[in-house]
């Protein structure tokens, strides 16, 4: 069973260890670096995503409807933003990142926001085709170089 635990003291290390393929290593943050930020980043969440008990993962989320959230102009606040999402390049290719984007959208929902955002290199290797397949559409932004989708929960 996959489980999406919030971030404590005893589960850093774990969720530290974990890497993407070295080919993958310019698409994310290292999960310290994610976990790092996370202190200066209002509205933020980091959860791991976890196997029985085994670590497989990270989803890293910004609550934008968080009233210090730092938006941008053309950003709309009713939303949660997956900000990092990583699978151990041990685990991928295995439904986990499937299931930190439903996650997402559970906790959207639960928090009676109306769309996921999310933002992807667009280069082969990356994620955009999961993200694209699970029916995050381009908004027609870059942000930070990234290509920009979100998905109405509607």
């Amino acid at each position: 069973m996959v489980d999406f635990r919030p971030l404590t003291r005893d589960t850093l290390s774990a969720l530290a260890k974990l890497t993407v393929r070295d080919e993958q290593a310019t698409f994310v943050a290292s999960n310290l670096m994610t976990m790092a930020q996370s202190v200066f980043e209002p509205g933020s969440g980091i959860f791991g995503i976890w196997k029985d008990d085994a670590p497989v993962g990270l989803l890293a989320i910004v609550d934008m409807s968080h009233p210090d959230a730092e938006l941008d102009d053309e950003d709309d606040p009713d939303g949660i933003y997956i900000w990092r999402l990583m699978i151990d390049q041990t685990h991928q290719g295995q439904g986990y990142g499937r299931a930190a984007l439903e996650f997402a959208k559970s906790l959207a929902r639960t928090r009676g926001l109306s769309k996921l955002v999310i933002s992807v290199v667009d280069a082969p290797g990356s994620a955009l085709p999961l993200y694209e397949a699970f029916g995050f559409r381009r908004t027609g932004r870059l942000v930070d170089g990234e290509v920009e989708l979100h998905m109405p929960l509607t």
